[in-house]
């Protein structure tokens, strides 16, 4: 199948973290009937101040959606992270966040090191985008945007799967998670 899948952020129900101290809004994943994955792109919601959920051999890209900034605390490392900054980190690092407002919400793109590569960016008008061999999962930030003309609304979310393409117009975080390339040896 080579159409864009979409999802709705408002028709996604909220499901706990896996520590039980907060919730999150899983876009898209490859879990199994037993509820494990190798890759996973969800919203979290953070109240207060939260440490995350330990995810020992996952890489974690996070994209701060806001409103306003949130102040992490990266195995020992402070940083603040504004609307649309993005951070990298080993899913086994010490994480705790401190939205500075209230709502604040998360974009996570959770990959197996072992088994995936991911990249995320922000970007405007992307326009003809391929997912290539690998899949890549938009959501978008503005409060209007299309895919093949389509309108979708913040936080909707598009995943292409390999060998698809869509136009997209407005503006998007672009995660690309493509199967990890092994040294022959």
């Amino acid at each position: 199948m080579n159409t864009p899948l979409i999802v709705e952020y408002p028709s996604i129900p909220p499901t706990p973290w896996k520590n039980g101290r907060g919730v999150t809004r899983n876009l898209f994943d490859d879990a199994t009937d037993a509820g494990t994955w190798t890759w996973r792109v969800s919203i979290a919601e953070i109240t207060g101040t939260q440490p995350y959920s330990s995810y020992p051999g996952v890489r974690r890209g996070q994209v701060a959606l806001g409103p306003g900034a949130v102040d992490l605390r990266i195995d020992g490392r402070d940083l603040v992270l504004e609307p649309e900054g993005i951070v990298v980190f080993d899913g086994e690092a010490e994480v705790t966040a401190s939205p500075r407002e209230a709502g604040f919400l998360d974009l996570n793109v959770m990959t197996r090191r072992d088994t995936w590569d991911s990249e995320v960016r922000c970007v405007d008008d992307p326009g003809v985008t391929e997912a290539g061999d690998g899949i890549v999962v938009l959501v978008t930030l503005g409060d209007s945007a299309l895919v093949d003309g389509r309108p979708l609304a913040r936080l909707d979310a598009v995943m292409l799967r390999a060998s698809a393409s869509a136009d997209l117009r407005g503006r998007f975080v672009v995660a690309r998670i493509a199967a990890r390339r092994h040294p022959l040896g």
